[in-house]
């Protein structure tokens, strides 16, 4: 059985029906820079030759670690099951029942010129403030097109 974000599965009862993820190409990319950034930032430090540089470094190695740590703890970010939405972040898991998913919808916004889609879905959730979250996931989390993900996450919500 291939899981949705092409990794294989093992024993389906434990697994869910369909997942996406941050492409694992695109994470071991991020790893890699983020070594490079550290590697970078050593040779600034050791050297002391550039203290705006060695600022601009110690940024970037730490915002390429946090994106690194992110895609890769939060896998699979988003996952269907007979039971209900599943996701995951960087600290954290959530379930939400299909009675409490109110909506799925596409969410088209223009950035940086071009037209983009986002998938949005609404839930109920009591640790809310409103009782409401509202969770949107971009091509990037998904590693495929919002569009096909939410046709497919409505056709399991039925």
């Amino acid at each position: 059985m291939i899981m949705g974000d092409g990794e294989p599965a093992g024993d389906a009862a434990d697994l869910p029906a369909r997942s996406w993820s941050t492409p694992a190409g695109l994470v071991v990319v991020a790893w890699l820079c983020t070594a490079a950034a550290a590697g970078w930032l050593a040779v600034l430090l050791v050297t002391h030759s550039d203290p705006t540089g060695s600022l601009l470094a110690a940024v970037a190695t730490l915002g390429l670690l946090v994106a690194s740590v992110w895609a890769s703890r939060a896998r699979p970010r988003l996952a269907v099951t007979p039971e209900g939405v599943h996701v995951r972040g960087l600290l954290h898991r959530r379930s939400y029942p299909w009675s409490t998913v109110t909506d799925v919808r596409v969410v088209q916004a223009r950035r940086l010129g071009r037209e983009t889609f986002l998938l949005g879905v609404d839930v109920r959730d009591d640790a809310a403030l409103d009782g409401e979250r509202l969770l949107i996931f971009g091509r990037l989390d998904l590693g495929a097109d919002p569009v096909d993900v939410a046709a497919t996450v409505m056709a399991a919500r039925h």
